[in-house]
């Protein structure tokens, strides 16, 4: 009787354990913060749908450095990051990309392009010395990774501090007249001359605090007449010229990296390189993924590209919120299950993406840096983590055992 009694007591606790809520905090940054309340209340009302228990909320974060620092801790679970950050955060923080977005017919990638006001003439992409430029952020893929990485390796712009980790900062401080690359290092202060904030905040990464920050700020950047040129991605132009205010298309043109311009439109032909989808990441090892996974791809289906009635919920359309590229880019089209042979940052990025941003402190366009050897085959399950409902069959199996 008192085996009986044991094992139903620790049974008891073990479904107890079993069936507490999913953690699911999302780490989002104060000009995230009334999208994310409305996100995280369809979270939890979606979860419901498909039977999984989640207690969903917001984490503040004042960039994307404090949110994978938070995530790393356990202070928060999710954040989406662009390509440049997937990098740092599975290099500095051992996070992992489990869900990528994905844009309509580009799929899983995007263009990197350089784009100018068509009346601004006299100059290329191998004529920039002495302009003035507007990045999406300081180390963000399509603002700077990719554009900077080109100019380097190509030595259109000259490197100036091989071996340093600011090298790239050192470099396009001494080459361009005045810039705004959000984030960058205050001692670099020209970077931050053309950004909007003020005071302390002049080079804020919030968009509440400078309007140049991201995408579209870095666009205004250059059509405003504060920048010559804007590096940012294919999308951006008809995106914030249909909100108005900044003319057409035909206004603007592309700079391609063999010299010469293109019309908007021409991105696949005129770009700097292409960039992975920019993607959600969480802790290596979270038990929580496979049903996370679930839940934002449920999200996706609900509240994706398909809902198009604008007074309700819709996952990638930031305007409801007074700001755009919101927890996710407006551009995406879906959620994308991330393949478990590429949930790690070398994987997911490529092997050209890791030499391009390593490429920006090294000098070494041969980088070694390579592709893990231990990746399993495409369709191969491996996990280190033992699932719970694993866990909870083999400790029935073993109470079962001692009950005889």
């Amino acid at each position: 009787m008192a085996k009986i009694l044991f094992a139903f007591v620790v049974l008891m606790t073990i479904q107890y354990a079993f069936s507490g809520s999913i953690s699911f905090k999302w780490c989002a940054l104060s000009s995230e913060t009334s999208k994310c309340a409305a996100f995280v209340t369809y979270v939890n009302k979606t979860a419901q749908t498909i039977s999984l228990n989640v207690n969903a909320s917001c984490v503040a974060g004042s960039n994307a450095d404090d949110c994978m620092a938070k995530i790393k801790n356990g202070q928060a679970d999710l954040v989406t990051l662009d390509g440049g950050n997937v990098y740092k955060a599975g290099k500095m923080h051992d996070l992992v990309p489990i869900v990528s977005e994905k844009y309509g017919e580009y799929g899983l990638k995007y263009y990197a392009v350089a784009v100018v006001r068509k009346n601004n003439t006299g100059f290329d992409i191998t004529t920039l010395k002495g302009k003035k430029s507007c990045h999406t952020g300081a180390r963000r893929t399509a603002g700077w990774n990719v554009p900077i990485g080109f100019l380097l390796r190509t030595e259109i712009i000259p490197a100036m501090a091989c071996g340093d980790p600011d090298n790239d900062f050192i470099s396009v401080s001494k080459y361009f007249n005045k810039s705004c690359a959000p984030g960058a290092p205050a001692k670099y202060n020209n970077l931050c001359a053309l950004c909007a904030g003020t005071g302390v905040d002049k080079c804020s990464t919030d968009q509440k605090k400078n309007k140049y920050v991201s995408y579209t700020g870095a666009f205004m950047c250059m059509a405003d007449g504060k920048g010559d040129v804007a590096f940012v991605k294919h999308t951006t132009t008809k995106e914030v010229v249909d909100k108005g205010g900044y003319g057409t298309v035909a206004d603007y043109q592309y700079l391609c990296m063999e010299g010469g311009r293109k019309e908007i439109g021409s991105h696949e032909t005129c770009n700097l390189g292409s960039n992975p989808a920019h993607a959600v990441v969480t802790r290596k090892g979270n038990v929580n993924i496979p049903n996370i996974i679930k839940i934002l791809v449920a999200m996706s289906d609900r509240y994706g590209d398909t809902q198009k009635n604008s007074s309700k919920f819709q996952l990638f359309n930031s305007s409801s919120y007074n700001g755009s590229n919101l927890i996710f880019k407006d551009s995406a089209t879906e959620l994308d299950v991330i393949a478990l042979a590429n949930q790690n940052y070398a994987a997911y990025l490529g092997e050209g993406n890791v030499k391009d941003r390593e490429a920006l402190a090294s000098c070494d366009f041969r980088s070694t840096t390579a592709l893990p050897t231990t990746t399993p085959r495409p369709g191969t399950a491996v996990s280190t983590v033992t699932s719970p409902a694993t866990a909870l069959a083999l400790l029935i199996a073993l109470f079962s055992i001692l009950l005889l």
